[in-house]
């Protein structure tokens, strides 16, 4: 069988094990059809190995799906059901019951209670665009419970997305720099345009390059940027504020910023001998 070119960010193959959807496509030892587990911790890692020192890909929020290929010695190896990610993560944030999602988190981030009450002990912390399954929307003191019995303020949450990413994105401002990060406590430069296009309820890849390849038409050159396009440089991107501001999540700073174009591509110009600039782009209503 001669195995066709394929990304291991979203293709859930190993030389021992792979994907049933994979089988005639792809050589491995075995395959398996996936079992769909539910993020249960606010935030959960996913590595490139079963090591919590191995590098951090990506991570999930609360309430996402994970179909998992295998478990073994306390970790689970699959992919991530937002972005299509394959990694591995701890089986203790997992959960085989599934909850249908009614909301999602709209603060960056919240508090789930055992009770209605803000003095109640806290269950966990969730993150914007965590998925959350509310069983009644009446409020009760403010509160509504969740599908597990435990309760979140209900102003954090919404049924309703936003309009504009470059908005939404502006919500990290000031959030620290994580590699492989996507909330406010760390987020790394292509996490802060896939969180921000989540909150208008668009789906868009984990890495840059990949979001470079689907988002947006480029700008020619003589298009002015505006608020809400996209600039991609060699390994980063951001949203572009007006003609010459970029908000973005960044290592120079190591926390998310508004910075002249012109002095991020300086930046860069320094750490690449590709064009500093890739392009701007624009996405189209």
């Amino acid at each position: 069988m001669a195995d066709q070119k394929y990304d291991p960010r979203v293709t859930p193959l190993r030389a021992d094990l792979a994907a049933s959807s994979l089988e005639g496509h792809f050589t491995a030892e075995r395959y398996c059809d996936g079992t769909e587990y539910q993020v249960v911790h606010g935030l959960t890692n996913l590595h490139s190995e079963p090591d919590d020192t191995s590098p951090l890909n990506s991570q999930m929020l609360y309430g996402e799906h994970f179909i998992v290929y295998e478990i073994k010695n306390g970790w689970a190896w699959g992919q991530a059901g937002r972005d299509d990610y394959v990694g591995y993560c701890r089986v203790d944030a997992l959960s085989p019951d599934l909850f249908l999602s009614t909301h999602h988190v709209t603060n960056l981030c919240s508090h789930i209670y055992r009770e209605p009450d803000p003095k109640s002990p806290l269950v966990g912390q969730v993150f914007m665009m965590s998925q959350i399954s509310v069983i009644n929307e009446v409020p009760t003191k403010g509160f509504v419970q969740l599908a597990d019995g435990n309760w979140i303020f209900a102003p954090h949450l919404s049924k309703i997305f936003g309009s504009d990413p470059a908005s939404e994105a502006l919500k990290f401002l000031y959030a620290p720099y994580q590699w492989g990060g996507k909330s406010s406590i760390g987020i790394d430069c292509s996490g802060l345009v896939q969180m921000a296009f989540a909150a208008v309820g668009v789906s868009v890849p984990r890495d840059s390059d990949q979001q470079e390849k689907m988002l947006g038409t480029p700008l020619s050159d003589d298009m002015i940027p505006q608020q809400g396009d996209i600039a991609f440089f060699p390994g980063h991107v951001g949203f572009m504020l007006d003609d010459m501001h970029l908000l973005h999540a960044n290592v120079h700073h190591m926390r998310v910023s508004i910075d002249p174009l012109k002095e991020v591509i300086d930046i860069v110009s320094f750490q690449t001998d590709a064009p500093p600039l890739s392009c701007i782009k624009r996405i189209e209503d």
